[in-house]
């Protein structure tokens, strides 16, 4: 637990464990291959819309490939995650981040130990990247304590009272 508490502002940390023969060369360490999505911020801090929305990266490293995208994330984007690491858990594939605009990512069990895990643009930038990874085990309980860990740092603050009107959450709000 303690090299996740390292990693406080990572959301989502997937990578090969070590000593797995990806890369020639790389004995001992992970090959290089993992998906990773760091919180960077609040998008407005201090402002009722966009305080709890989280701005993120997601990296994606295959070898000598790379790429990032940046993305917003919201309380209900957590919530999701936190119900695809469930479905994960029984064996199941999923989609995150799947609206229509910005990156989605995709994870699928695929050999023994295995994951498939897909980053598409395709709204923006039209680019889709695809790892395969054979992450260390626990791997489900490492995301686990990270979306904890960022729950922590960003709490939930702003509550929507009505549709469209928003309060700080514990300030009364006014009864007309």
């Amino acid at each position: 637990m303690s090299e996740v508490a390292s990693h406080q502002h990572e959301l989502i940390r997937l990578t090969d464990r070590p000593g797995t023969d990806d890369a020639p060369g790389r004995t001992g360490r992970t090959g290089g291959r993992n998906v990773r999505v760091r919180v960077l911020g609040r998008h407005a801090p201090g402002s009722l819309l966009g305080h709890d929305w989280l701005d993120c990266e997601i990296t994606v490293t295959a070898d000598s490939v790379r790429g990032h995208f940046v993305t917003l994330v919201t309380d209900s984007h957590l919530r999701q995650w936190e119900a695809a690491l469930d479905r994960l858990d029984r064996g199941f594939a999923v989609r995150w981040l799947d609206e229509e605009h910005g990156p989605e990512l995709r994870i699928e069990p695929g050999r023994p130990g295995g994951l498939w895990v897909t980053v598409s643009d395709a709204e923006d930038s039209g680019a889709t990247l695809r790892v395969v990874l054979s992450p260390a085990a626990g791997w489900l309980d490492e995301q686990r304590a990270l979306l904890t860990l960022v729950r922590n740092a960003y709490p939930t603050e702003v509550v929507e009272v009505t549709p469209g009107v928003h309060a700080w959450r514990g300030t009364p709000v006014a009864d007309d």
